[in-house]
C-alpha cells in the first residue's frame, strides 16, 4: 500500500514538474501508467500517388510547424497521403488530453450496445450508489455526456485550496475519491459548461458496469480490435485509477483508425466495433436553446466537438488554455476532437479525409481552422 507522505510528494513533484515539462510531448513523465495492450498491426496503407496536393499540404505544413505542431497528419479513404513529423518519432506516442473524452464516449456506445449499460437516460447513482441521496440522483449518463450535469465548476477553488478543482483532478493522488464528492450546484440538463470531472465519472461508470478497469475494457472492445499499437492511460498512483478525462499515450497513427470508425460506420474490415447508430447519435447538436438548455454552444455533440470556436470564450474553458478558429469551417461536414493546446483530429465524411495536428501550445495568433479550411478547399477543387 502506497503510504500518505509518498503520495504527497507525488503530488507536490507534479505540481512542480507540470510547470516544467512539454506536456504533450514529454510522455516519459507521466507516471505510474496502465498499459492499454494493442493488437497485432502493421502501419496503415500509403497511398500510392502521394505527391498530389503537395502544393497545399505544403502551405498547411509550413504554417502548423511554425506553430509548434510536432506531427500533422492526413488520411484519405483509409490511406495516409501524408504524414510530417517535427522533433517526434513516427512511433511515439503523445498525450491526447482532451481527445480522450471522446474515446470514453465509443466505449459508452459499445457499453450500451452490450447491454452494459441501460440507457444514455440512466440516472448515475444507477452505478455510483454514492450519488443516490443527493441533488446529484438525478444526473444521468447523457447529462455527463453532453456537459450539462450541473456538477460545480472544476474552475472553482476547493475549500481553502489556492488552486482550482481541475488541479486535484489531473494532478492528485485519490481520483475516485474526489470525483465521488463534487457537488451538483444546479439542476441538470438546464446549461452547458465544460467539465473535466463529467468524463471522469463516465471511466467510473464504465469500471463498475463493467467489472474491469477501463485500460481493460478498451483494449478488448476497441483498441485491439482497431488494429492499434500499445497505449497507455495515465494512474493517480501506483494500482490506481485511470485519469478518464484526458491523458491517453498513443500513436498518432492510430488517433487516425479512431477518426476512420466514423467514416466506416464504426466497422473495421467487416467487423462492427462501434454501433453506426451510436456514432450518429454522437453529432447529434445537444446544447441548443430547442432542448432547454442556456448559452448557446450547439457546436457539441457526445464529447465530440461539431462546429468551429469562431466565437467568444466557452463556459468552462479558461481564456489562457483556449485555442479557437478564426472562421467557421468551410466543409460544413467537418467536426472534431479536441485536447488542450490544440491537439485535433478533424473528420471530414465530404472528403473521406481525416487530420492530426498534434503538437505543444500554437502561438496567440493561431487560427485552428487554418489548416482544415486549406484542406478541404483543396480537395473541393480537385472534385469539380
Amino acid at each position: 500500500m502506497t503510504s500518505s507522505w509518498s503520495l504527497r510528494w507525488l503530488y507536490a513533484y507534479r505540481l512542480v514538474g507540470s510547470q516544467l515539462i512539454a506536456p504533450v510531448t514529454r510522455s516519459s513523465w507521466y507516471q505510474p501508467r496502465l498499459p492499454v495492450p494493442g493488437g497485432h498491426t502493421t502501419d496503415l496503407p500509403r497511398h500510392p500517388d502521394t505527391l498530389q496536393h503537395q502544393d497545399t499540404l505544403g502551405l498547411a505544413e509550413n504554417y502548423l510547424f511554425k506553430q509548434r505542431t510536432r506531427a500533422f497528419l492526413l488520411l484519405q479513404d483509409g490511406q495516409l497521403i501524408h504524414a510530417a513529423y517535427r522533433n517526434f518519432s513516427q512511433h511515439g506516442v503523445f498525450n491526447s488530453m482532451s481527445m480522450f473524452k471522446t474515446v470514453i464516449a465509443l466505449a459508452v456506445g459499445i457499453a450500451l450496445e452490450q447491454g452494459i449499460l441501460g440507457s444514455v437516460h440512466d440516472h448515475v447513482a444507477k452505478y455510483l450508489p454514492e450519488w443516490s441521496r443527493d441533488r446529484r440522483s438525478a444526473i444521468t449518463i447523457e447529462h455527463l455526456l453532453t456537459m450539462q450535469s450541473g456538477l460545480k465548476s472544476d474552475l472553482k477553488l476547493h475549500g481553502f485550496s489556492v488552486l482550482p478543482l481541475i488541479v486535484r483532478l489531473y494532478l492528485g493522488t485519490d481520483l475516485e475519491k474526489h470525483a465521488l464528492a463534487l457537488p451538483a450546484v444546479a439542476e441538470p440538463g438546464r446549461y452547458f459548461e465544460y467539465n473535466n470531472y463529467n468524463t471522469q465519472i463516465l471511466g467510473l461508470v464504465l469500471e463498475r458496469a463493467s467489472g474491469i478497469n477501463i485500460a481493460e475494457y478498451l483494449a478488448t472492445y476497441l483498441w485491439q480490435p482497431l488494429g492499434c499499437k500499445d497505449a497507455s492511460l495515465w494512474l493517480d498512483k501506483p494500482g490506481g485509477k485511470a485519469r478518464t478525462f484526458g491523458a491517453m499515450f498513443a500513436s498518432p497513427e492510430d488517433w487516425l483508425r479512431v477518426g476512420q470508425l466514423f467514416l466506416t460506420g464504426g466497422a473495421v474490415q467487416g467487423r462492427s466495433l462501434v454501433p453506426s447508430a451510436w456514432l450518429d447519435t454522437m453529432k447529434v447538436p445537444r446544447n441548443t436553446p430547442e432542448r432547454g438548455v442556456r448559452g448557446g454552444h450547439s457546436d457539441y455533440g457526445y464529447q465530440l466537438w461539431l462546429k468551429a470556436h469562431d466565437y467568444g470564450l466557452i463556459r468552462g474553458i479558461p481564456w489562457f488554455e483556449a485555442t479557437h478558429a478564426r472562421a467557421a469551417h468551410e466543409d460544413s461536414s467537418v467536426f472534431y476532437l479536441e485536447g488542450m493546446r490544440g491537439q485535433y483530429l478533424f473528420i471530414s465524411p465530404r472528403h473521406q479525409l481525416v487530420m492530426l495536428r498534434m503538437g505543444e501550445r500554437p502561438a496567440r495568433d493561431w487560427d485552428g481552422s487554418y489548416a482544415i479550411n486549406l484542406l478541404t478547399g483543396e480537395f473541393n477543387r480537385s472534385v469539380t
